[in-house]
């Protein structure tokens, strides 16, 4: 029951379906101005996906910006972190490789927090890594209710 009560508690503090449209169309505009089409998603602390939004033009279907949000929450680390680490640590990158349809450990991607607690994720993908992960830095920048550290 504490299980429960944890993730129920962690659901409720996650982003709105407003909230995660907001966060995900602010990172796809900044991409924009990069001249990048991009898809992003927003995840709950659960990692489970509210949003996913493809920009007019993004090259691919939006398979990567899930999976990406949903690593950043998982171990709540940015993915740029979590690709240099699953260069580095074999252990961890059989973590990685052993759930592919769940985790994708590549930058672009931030866990949210709200009042200190983990809240959800937010991804980028389809672009380089390095213009993903600003992408999403910028859109966490442009509003007041989320932040990418406790």
């Amino acid at each position: 029951m504490p299980t429960l009560l944890f993730m129920l508690t962690a659901l409720a503090a996650g982003p709105t379906l407003e909230e995660s449209l907001n966060l995900a169309r602010a990172a796809i505009r900044a991409c924009e101005v990069k001249g990048q089409p991009v898809s992003a998603s927003v995840v709950d602390a659960a990692g489970v996906t509210i949003v996913v939004l493809r920009a007019d033009g993004a090259p691919k279907s939006p398979v990567a910006a899930p999976r990406k949000a949903a690593t950043a929450v998982a171990f709540e680390t940015p993915g740029s972190v979590l690709e240099a680490r699953e260069k580095a640590d074999p252990a961890f990158a059989a973590v990685i490789a052993a759930r592919p349809d769940l985790y994708n450990a590549h930058g672009g991607s931030l866990p949210l927090y709200r009042g200190g607690r983990l809240a959800g994720g937010l991804a980028v993908a389809d672009t380089s890594h390095e213009t993903a992960d600003a992408c999403a830095r910028a859109a966490v920048e442009a509003q007041s209710l989320y932040t990418i550290r406790p």
